[in-house]
């Protein structure tokens, strides 16, 4: 089984509080270095931002998810009440249930007592169509930007490498969804399209190799 992303962090100071926890409970873990060796704005820059990637088996997300929850149920009583959270409205807090994979198990605890003290009880039930919904959701294919697909296009007519870079990113990269599963990020069209970019890249370096090496022969 294929160990994938569950959790960024920008330095390793930042991971070592999840690492004690699947040290203690015993769950297999990898601890991966992803800083970009360069800038690749692409990428959509998300990435740029952590440097350490903490990698599960699937089927241990749903405990970790549990074990994190109980501890942030723990901690919820030492929030203070200036807490940004009790500012948020109604409508942003119950947007913070919908969108569970861009905050803290913390913030989504919080939230979710903060809307019962207000008489919204959201039930456990109602939480797993929310999440449901939110994977539905990610999984939905991008099409990506036309802007790099032509300039994926333009380098590997000229340049070889760089443009066959951009083609196996549209053609081959998924993305992680918070429940462990594996997607590719490009709808079938962008694919193609980076998967033609791929072959122009390579064809255009042995081309580039072909006439060097005939080149350096005429010289001899």
């Amino acid at each position: 089984m294929e160990l994938v992303t569950y959790q960024k962090y920008r330095t390793v100071e930042e991971a070592a509080e999840m690492v004690h926890l699947l040290k203690d409970n015993n769950i297999d873990y990898y601890i991966e270095n992803i800083a970009p060796s360069i800038d690749i704005t692409f990428t959509g820059g998300t990435e740029l931002e952590h440097k350490i990637a903490i990698k599960l088996y699937q089927n241990d997300f749903d405990r970790v998810d549990k074990l994190m929850c109980n501890i942030a149920a723990n901690s919820i009583d030492l929030v203070e009440e200036d807490h940004y959270l009790f500012e948020f409205t109604d409508d942003e807090l119950f947007d913070m249930l919908k969108k569970y994979d861009e905050w803290s198990k913390t913030d989504l605890i919080l939230a979710r007592k903060i809307l019962k003290d207000h008489g919204k009880d959201i039930t456990d039930k109602q939480i797993e169509e929310l999440k449901k919904d939110r994977i539905k959701e990610l999984k939905k294919p991008d099409k990506g930007s036309a802007f790099w697909l032509t300039i994926g296009f333009l380098f590997a007519t000229f340049g070889g490498i760089i443009g066959m870079f951009i083609g196996y990113y549209h053609f081959r990269t998924k993305k992680t969804l918070p429940n462990g599963d594996r997607v590719l990020i490009y709808n079938k069209r962008t694919r193609k399209v980076g998967l033609y970019i791929f072959c122009i890249g390579i064809i255009s370096l042995i081309t580039g190799i072909l006439l060097w090496y005939s080149g350096v022969l005429q010289t001899q």
